[in-house]
């Protein structure tokens, strides 16, 4: 390590970061992004994909609502928060991410976002979520849904 002493190296215990979005975004608040290829806030690129968090409901926007691009957001990357929901979502049902940045149920072979603490009856709904980054979600058995990954 070319001689450096590491003691105490810098760990943030906050459960949320600041950073700037790449493009702008509807109705921001509670919508989950993940870094883009420049290494700014977006929108996940597709269904099921890694995201870093979800945008705090405290975000600005304009009349219509639009958060734009340039804009520092915090962004809750661990612990409970809310998040939109984008069809409805029962407790305790393990979510992934859509490219519109809220939760739906995952289904096998998509990232595991986080698990319902709360349910939502409809898309727009908004429910809590515990932020788990648990992995992909397994491929369903013979009897039943998919599982999510083993390992703990």
């Amino acid at each position: 390590m070319n001689g450096k002493q590491y003691l105490n190296a810098f760990m943030n215990n906050s459960a949320t970061i600041r950073d700037v979005l790449a493009a702008d975004v509807t109705g921001a608040a509670h919508k989950a992004v993940a870094y883009n290829a420049g290494g700014k806030l977006a929108l996940p690129a597709a269904d099921g994909e890694p995201a870093i968090g979800l945008i705090i409901s405290d975000v600005s926007a304009n009349d219509s609502g639009v958060t734009p691009a340039g804009t520092e957001v915090d962004v809750l990357i661990k612990d409970i928060g809310l998040m939109e929901a984008g069809a409805a979502v029962a407790k305790g049902d393990l979510l992934t991410v859509t490219k519109d940045g809220t939760a739906r149920k995952a289904a096998a072979g998509e990232y595991i976002f986080g698990i319902a603490i709360t349910a939502a009856g409809e898309a727009g709904e908004l429910a809590q979520v515990r932020i788990t980054q648990s992995g992909c979600m397994k491929a369903a058995s013979a009897g039943g849904g998919g599982t999510p990954p083993s390992g703990d």
